[in-house]
């Protein structure tokens, strides 16, 4: 799964090139980053959504609310590497912090994120493997000191937390996007 880094104060970088950049102190405080994931190649009504969160995204990071916003891209489903697979691990190391900080803060990630066991045998395209992790459309993250505190979507305490919920946290005085 590639990925595109995307420095919203200096334009794209590198996929493996990060750039950091900080405002003056907000309400969203300086140790804090956000990251948008974007699946790649989404249907026309997705890419949409997509362009509306980031360009909010974007007025946030130019007003100073979000002192690091950094943009990525994800296919939409990746197969989970056999064991001795030399394969890209990167997209499955972040599903499983995902899934490991959504489990402790009493969180689920389903339906948003979608596992299921991959196809194995003679007619299955590719070699057989335990599982497949489908990602969203738009997913959006929050990290402060690097651990990641705050997910969107995801589902706590019986209440959806979507992509627009953690928006308005990010938007909101004082702002706290933190849900996890």
């Amino acid at each position: 799964m590639a990925t595109n880094v995307v420095n919203e104060r200096g334009g794209e970088q590198g996929e493996t090139e990060r750039t950091t950049e900080t405002e003056p102190e907000t309400a969203v405080e300086t140790d804090c980053t956000v990251t948008l994931h974007l699946r790649s190649s989404a249907p026309a009504a997705a890419t949409r959504r997509q362009r509306t969160v980031l360009d909010r995204l974007r007025s946030l990071a130019s007003d100073g609310v979000v002192p690091e916003l950094r943009v990525e891209r994800w296919s939409s489903k990746v197969t989970v590497p056999s064991d001795g697979d030399d394969g890209d691990r990167a997209p499955v190391e972040l599903y499983e912090e995902f899934e490991t900080t959504a489990e402790r803060a009493d969180a689920r990630l389903e339906p948003f994120f979608e596992t299921r066991e991959a196809v194995g045998g003679l007619l299955s395209a590719g070699p057989p493997t335990d599982r497949v992790i489908v990602f969203p459309v738009v997913c959006l993250t929050v990290r402060r000191d690097g651990d990641l505190t705050g997910l969107y979507p995801c589902w706590k305490d019986g209440d959806h937390h979507s992509v627009e919920d953690g928006l308005s946290a990010l938007a909101t005085e004082p702002g706290d996007p933190e849900n996890l």
